[in-house]
């Protein structure tokens, strides 16, 4: 089974990570059509609202800080600073209003005012609950209520055990103080360069210090990994795997970026923003604190990628190592789906890239794949979005299973794999951010209930040990995955597998708007 690494445009994403980074793709194309309901002038106030959250910034490269409260008032004051609308006084936190710079235009932005040149940096901010309690809000602000967030009061450490951080992976064998209660605010900065990353870094760095208002406990990168063309060094879109990522993109109705129009229906705007019109939380109070905020959860996620490699081949007298790997994921590791192609990665005639998203698993008829026999239902791509597939709690087919879904932000860290020095000792893995407005019913149900239980397909049964082959929480000596085979043969056992990923770090984060911002800054 041929594994096509070629950047071949009617299989892979046209010009690779490049064109994520530059915008020239077609998931952001303005002559695609919108999903339906998409607004022509979106109704979201896109300056309020960080860039982060509705918005992928498509940079090579990003540095998060982790910072813990020194000087109450003078952290209050600096958080001021970055909404100030200054950049001479300080670097100014992106927010999701039109960029003017070098992305294609969404259903709210004007053609007419198209690019001049893309910023070189992105600065988002975001705030722990212990950190609001440093800041002084909960002691200043009386009207303060999370009441509908009581997953992001307790706390990453916490909640561990809820979403598979245990053993390897629990809050005690984390790095970088996080979750100590001593990780308060969580500064993120993308960039296009080095000489970008250098100098914002040494601004913030700068600016953190003054008045001991910041202490920084901790710091990490992350980078598009590279592979070599023609000789040459060329970023790529994949993950540490091996897979191609960013193919599947959250649409978000009236949201600023435009997709390529596929069978998902598009997310309200509530399921990653604070907003009134909610269907399962009340907005925190006060309403200047709370409004157009969204929650996050930043993780950074060690993957075990010899090991991983190490379990295909091991496994090769049973089913060919890349149509393992094909059937674990839910796609070929170059981003063609198993429900379009399930034989090869490269079928006849190839599949244009804007129809790579566009499938269900079961249709409203129930016809698709119910039973899993092009992709499995226990895959990894399959649990995180079940698209159309009856769940537990949704058992309509076809249906939609939007109010689970969740934005993810991310970039790899350390060098690519080499499978020519498979063990060279260099750590490599993902760091990123989980975008929902609700902790517990996105990302602790996605990894609680689809990832880590066998019970989350309905009617489809799976083995009561089944959990997601590729970041669920493995017991080697419980661990199967199965894969179902036509015309009533056997499906095939894969068992006896380890965890591939491992938690380094976790932290509930609140993503604060610019009002917000402005607010706390306010509080003297």
């Amino acid at each position: 089974m041929s594994h096509d690494t070629s950047p071949e445009p009617r299989t892979k994403e046209s010009g690779g990570f490049l064109g994520h980074i530059f915008g020239h793709r077609a998931h952001a194309n303005p002559g695609h059509e919108t999903h339906p309901g998409s607004s022509a002038k979106s109704t979201l106030d896109l300056g309020d609202i960080q860039g982060l959250i509705l918005r992928g910034y498509r940079m090579p490269m990003v540095r998060h800080f982790l910072l813990t409260v020194k000087t109450p008032a003078a952290a209050r004051q600096l958080l001021g600073r970055l909404v100030n609308g200054d950049e001479s006084d300080a670097p100014q936190i992106t927010t999701a209003e039109d960029w003017h710079v070098g992305f294609a235009p969404g259903p709210g932005d004007n053609p007419a005012d198209l690019p001049r040149r893309k910023p070189d940096y992105c600065l988002n901010v975001s705030v722990t609950w212990p950190g609001l309690v440093a800041l002084e809000i909960k002691d200043r602000v009386p009207a303060l209520s999370f009441k509908s967030f009581g997953a992001f009061v307790a706390g990453a450490a916490a909640r561990g055990s809820l979403v598979g951080d245990t053993g390897a992976s629990a809050p005690q064998n984390w790095i970088g103080a996080f979750g100590t209660g001593t990780d308060h605010v969580l500064v993120t900065l993308h960039a296009m360069s080095p000489d970008a990353m250098k100098t914002y870094s040494d601004r913030l760095s700068a600016l953190f210090s003054q008045g001991n208002a910041f202490q920084e406990i901790w710091r990490t990168d992350g980078m598009a990994l590279m592979q070599i063309v023609d000789g040459k060094p060329v970023l790529t879109s994949k993950v540490p795997f091996g897979y191609t990522d960013g193919i599947s993109m959250t649409t978000i109705r009236s949201g600023p970026e435009r997709y390529t129009q596929d069978h998902q229906e598009p997310c309200e705007p509530w399921l990653f923003l604070l907003q009134d019109e909610a269907e399962n939380y009340f907005v925190p109070e006060p309403r200047e604190l709370g409004l157009n905020g969204s929650f996050a959860v930043f993780k950074m996620i060690e993957t075990d990628v010899v090991g991983f490699e190490n379990f295909l081949q091991s496994n090769k007298d049973k089913i060919d190592p890349e149509l393992l790997a094909a059937k674990l994921c839910g796609r070929w590791r170059n981003g063609v789906p198993l429900a379009l192609s399930p034989e090869t990665d490269s079928p006849p005639g190839g599949i244009p890239l804007e129809q790579l998203n566009n499938f269900e698993y079961v249709n409203a008829d129930g016809s698709g794949d119910p039973r899993g026999l092009r992709c499995p239902v226990g895959a990894h791509m399959r649990r995180v979005n079940p698209r159309g597939q009856p769940i537990t709690g949704q058992s309509q087919a076809g249906g939609s299973n939007n109010t689970h879904r969740l934005i993810r932000r991310g970039l790899p860290y350390g060098p690519a794999y080499d499978p020519t020095q498979p063990y060279d000792g260099i750590e490599r893995g993902i760091l990123g951010y989980f975008i929902n407005s609700s902790i517990e019913n996105q990302y602790e149900f996605v990894l609680g209930h689809w990832v880590n239980d066998s019970e989350f397909a309905g009617a489809v049964r799976l083995n009561p040990k089944a959990k997601d082959p590729m970041i669920g929480t493995q017991d080697p000596y419980e661990s199967i995955f199965a894969i179902p085979q036509a015309n009533g043969a056997p499906p095939i056992k894969i068992t006896g597998f380890s965890s591939f990923i491992k938690t380094k770090a976790a932290a509930y984060c609140f993503l604060p708007s610019i009002t917000a911002i402005k607010f706390i800054s306010n509080l003297g």
